[in-house]
């Protein structure tokens, strides 16, 4: 049994996204291998932690060492993760959205809602930039250092922050090429979808 035909509006954006310029194909390879290698350190982290965590348990409940500094690693290691991930979710457009409006839109209303997100993604990601910047610098200024035992330099975690708004900023643009370049197409695109349904 056949499955449901596409939507009209998604056949036309598929041609036109079939129909990119070279450059932007170019500039969404380069994004791809720069969200990747985020998502490998981000995965890494994930499954460092993973590993602590199930030592700490072993020492904690079978051997009768805990490892006191552990829970606090993986707690500190959570900013990174979020931060180098984030790209990647964006990329893929896996992020969270009302659902039940982002699916009803259709042709250039549907273009201009990603386009507002992709604004709120950017005032994010600025925000993260500037504020964690002068955050980290004001926290070295003073030396501030994390709670427990490690007793870390607050700087060197909060620096993750404006370090996660640059990755996010690559795929903010991208993804508003991707959309203005479909909004110019998108008309073309249902052009030759009709020329090729006529007899």
């Amino acid at each position: 049994m056949a499955g449901p035909a596409p939507r009209a509006d998604a056949a036309a954006e598929q041609a036109a996204r079939a129909a990119f310029p070279a450059w932007l194909v170019a500039a969404e390879r380069a994004v791809g291998l720069i969200t990747r290698a985020a998502f490998g350190l981000a995965v890494l982290l994930v499954l460092m932690d993973l590993c602590l965590l199930g030592l700490s348990v072993t020492a904690r409940y079978l051997l009768n060492a805990p490892i006191v500094w552990s829970d606090e690693i993986v707690a500190l290691s959570l900013t990174a993760i979020t931060m180098l991930a984030a790209p990647r979710v964006l990329l893929e457009r896996g992020h969270i959205e009302v659902d039940i409006l982002t699916s009803a839109a259709r042709g250039r209303l549907a273009l201009a809602i990603r386009l507002w997100g992709s604004a709120a993604v950017a005032a994010v990601a600025l925000l993260l930039i500037f504020n964690g910047w002068k955050t980290a610098i004001f926290s070295r200024m003073i030396n501030l250092l994390t709670e427990g035992y490690l007793e870390l330099p607050l700087w060197t975690l909060q620096m993750l922050l404006p370090l996660g708004g640059a990755l996010l900023l690559p795929v903010v643009a991208l993804q508003v090429a991707q959309t203005l370049t479909l909004w110019l197409r998108l008309p073309e695109a249902h052009d030759a979808q009709a020329d090729g349904a006529r007899p």
